[in-house]
């Protein structure tokens, strides 16, 4: 259903209720409007299949927020098919942006953007190179499903949790990575032997008969962290109270 009056598309993702498209996340330079004014009525229509990428989970009522600008998150950059703008985060020093910007230069096809994160610091031009690859591929197999198959339909979904964390957390700045169970030690060295071989080595297997989130007294944190009060190093205090409409963060600086 597309709603001028919300400036938005309802979109049936085959989840049940329906994800919500709003105009501003439209990809405008693919709807070819024209020069006409960017309503959403004119770049969708009832009945259109359209691409989008799930921003936002459903919550409570509402449907999963979408966007048609689809982007792809790497271990060092964000590939934009079809972007023609390049960032580089702005917490990199100047001149590792610099030789950032060199080494995209050469490696971009010209019909992608990225943004470059702040983990490819440091990182290789073959790594940089490898990571734009890998991507470029994920896209072409996309565009390839999006083609043949039937809508609603899934084309890609991000890595498990398990992988996700050890793309856009695990670096050089940890000693050591310690993981329990065969399945997940499996999953997390076959990604990095792929991604960062050097990370390899700070893998470590908690062996131990006692449960790593009591042996590391995980738990007790977790029940502290998720309190109404939270209390700090420092002696303030934070109490956070969620509502329907926001979440409210009250400092007690004690």
């Amino acid at each position: 259903n597309v709603l001028p009056s919300m400036e938005a598309a309802f979109v049936d993702i085959g989840r049940g209720r329906n994800a919500v498209l709003y105009s501003g996340e439209v990809d405008w330079e693919a709807a070819e409007t024209g020069n006409q004014p960017r309503r959403i009525e004119l770049a969708l229509k009832s009945g259109d299949q359209v691409l989008v990428q799930v921003t936002k989970d459903p919550v409570g009522q509402k449907g999963a927020r979408l966007t048609s600008q689809v982007s792809l998150p790497g271990r060092f950059l964000v590939y934009v098919p079809g972007g023609n703008m390049s960032g580089i985060s702005r917490k990199l020093p100047e001149g590792e942006r610099a030789r950032l910007k060199q080494i995209l230069k050469s490696t971009l096809p010209d019909d992608a953007g990225v943004i470059v994160r702040n983990a490819a610091e440091g990182a290789s031009e073959e790594q940089l190179i490898h990571d734009v690859q890998r991507l470029q591929m994920q896209w072409e197999e996309i565009t390839r499903q999006a083609e043949n198959g039937k809508a609603p339909l899934q084309l890609h979904s991000e890595p498990d949790l398990l992988v996700k964390i050890i793309r856009d957390v695990f670096n050089e700045d940890f000693q050591q990575l310690v993981v329990s169970g065969d399945d997940s030690l499996a999953t997390i060295k076959e990604y990095l032997q792929n991604v960062a071989p050097d990370l390899l080595e700070r893998l470590e297997e908690h062996t131990s008969e006692e449960d790593i989130f009591d042996h590391f007294r995980i738990g007790d944190q977790i029940v502290k962290a998720l309190d109404r009060k939270v209390y700090l190093p420092s002696g303030g205090s934070l109490v956070i109270d969620r509502t329907e409409a926001m979440t409210v963060v009250d400092v007690n600086t004690g």
